[in-house]
């Protein structure tokens, strides 16, 4: 096949709105988590509860896109729960570990601790920011501006995110809540006034 036959096929499937996974997959296959907190949610809309949260490099099982909303797919958890997640947050490939040293050799990191130990979230570590602030100009204001934004990070919610995502009419991948669904609460008994 030619780069133009290739080329026209690929606008041919992003033009009919076929996800890359389902043309890597078939359906029983594993996929694989890629995105910190991703949620497994009841129904194909971003603002369902979710009846599950994943990090990266948990496995699923995929049961391919939703007929209406291509965007989303059908997957099943290692635990049997059922739900859909979005498209960018699964892989046909697990994460890379993540590389660090200790001591006189390098080690692998399981993602889901790193993910857990909240290091994922820091853009910088405490190397990087020694050797902004000891180059001194552009790179301690690099890492000055880093660091303030990061800061601004955790101010802001998943609720702001999903306020941001609806006034500006984008599509919702993140909604309101963040925590796995709950069982409904029963409502409390009614007081009885009046005869009886």
């Amino acid at each position: 096949m030619g780069m133009k036959t290739r080329v026209a096929w690929a606008a041919a499937l992003l033009t009919l709105g076929v996800p890359a996974v389902a043309s890597a997959v078939k359906v029983g296959e594993p996929l694989y988590v890629k995105a910190k907190n991703t949620r497994v949610l009841a129904t194909p809309s971003g603002s369902d509860n979710a009846v599950a949260v994943l990090q990266p490099g948990e496995q699923v099982t995929w049961g391919g896109a939703d007929a209406k909303q291509k965007q989303w797919h059908r997957v099943t958890t290692a635990t049997g729960k059922k739900g859909f997640v979005f498209q960018t947050n699964l892989s046909t490939t697990p994460p890379n570990m993540e590389l660090v040293t200790d001591g006189g050799g390098k080690q692998q990191v399981d993602p889901k601790k790193f993910v857990a130990s909240g290091a994922a979230v820091k853009a910088l570590s405490p190397g990087a920011e020694r050797y902004g602030k000891d180059k001194g100009g552009d790179h301690q204001k690099a890492v000055a501006n880093i660091q303030a934004l990061e800061k601004l990070a955790k101010k802001v919610s998943t609720e702001d995110i999903a306020a941001h995502v609806t006034a500006a009419g984008l599509f919702p991948v993140v909604g309101p809540r963040d925590a796995q669904a709950k069982a409904p609460q029963q409502p409390a008994a009614k007081k009885r006034s009046g005869k009886q």
